[in-house]
C-alpha cells in the first residue's frame, strides 16, 4: 500500500497525471466541514491526508487541521503546498495504525479512503488498529467523519477491499453512529461508479 502512494506521489508520475495536484476537494470534506463546524468540533486530524486536498478545505472552512499520512512523497507536496498557499495546516508523517499523537489531542476526525487500502490477510486487524488508534486520539464526545469504498467484496478493485453496509456497521460497532449513507465521490478518479460509504460517528 506504502510503496502505491509513494509512486503515485512521486515527482516522476505529479508529472505524468496533473489530475492528481489539480483535483478540487472531495465532496466529503465540504460535508464534513459543515458537521464540525455545527457541533464545535474545530481541533481536526486528517487521516490519510495525502497531498492535504481536503486539509487545506477544511483550514479554509475555518478549522484547525493536522494532516497525516504514511507517505513520505505525499507529505512532501502537502508541505510545499502549504508554504505555498501560506496555510497554517500542520503535517507529519505516520503510519495511521500507530499515530504518533496524544490521547484526547483531536476534538475531530476527518478519514476519507483509507480503510479499504488494506488488503490480504492481514486486512481486518490493520482496520482495528486504525479504528482503534482514531478512538484514542479523538476527545469525549469527539466526531470521526469516516468513509470506505463500497461495493460487494468479492468483486473488488485492483488494491482496495469494498464494503457492504453490514461491514461497515460491524466495523463502526463500538461508535455512536449519527449518520450513514452512500453516495458518489468521483474526486480525481473520472470514474462514475467510484461509491463510498460515508458515516459520522461520536465517541
Amino acid at each position: 500500500m506504502l510503496t502505491r502512494w509513494d509512486e503515485w506521489y512521486s515527482d516522476d508520475n505529479l508529472r505524468k497525471d496533473q489530475r492528481i495536484l489539480a483535483a478540487p476537494p472531495s465532496r466529503c470534506a465540504e460535508i464534513a466541514a459543515t458537521e464540525f463546524l455545527k457541533r464545535g468540533k474545530r481541533r481536526l486530524l486528517d487521516l490519510a491526508c495525502g497531498v492535504g486536498r481536503d486539509t487545506f478545505h477544511l483550514e479554509k472552512r475555518g478549522l484547525s487541521v493536522t494532516g497525516v499520512d504514511a507517505s513520505l512523497n505525499g507529505s512532501r507536496v502537502a508541505h510545499a503546498t502549504r508554504s505555498a498557499l501560506q496555510a497554517n495546516a500542520h503535517f507529519a508523517v505516520a503510519d495511521a495504525r500507530h499515530l504518533p499523537f496524544a490521547n484526547g489531542l483531536f476534538d475531530g476526525i476527518y478519514c476519507f479512503g483509507l480503510l479499504h487500502e488494506f488488503t490480504g490477510g492481514h486486512r481486518e486487524a490493520d482496520v482495528e488498529k486504525v479504528v482503534s488508534e482514531a478512538r484514542r486520539v479523538l476527545s469525549d464526545r469527539g466526531v470521526l467523519v469516516l468513509t470506505v469504498l463500497a461495493g460487494n467484496p468479492q468483486d473488488g478493485l485492483p488494491a482496495v477491499q469494498l464494503f457492504t453496509r453490514q461491514m461497515f456497521e460491524q466495523m463502526m460497532a463500538d461508535w455512536h453512529p449519527i449518520e450513514l449513507k452512500q453516495f458518489d465521490d468521483i474526486g480525481c478518479t473520472d470514474r462514475a461508479d467510484y461509491s463510498i460509504w460515508y458515516g459520522l460517528f461520536e465517541k
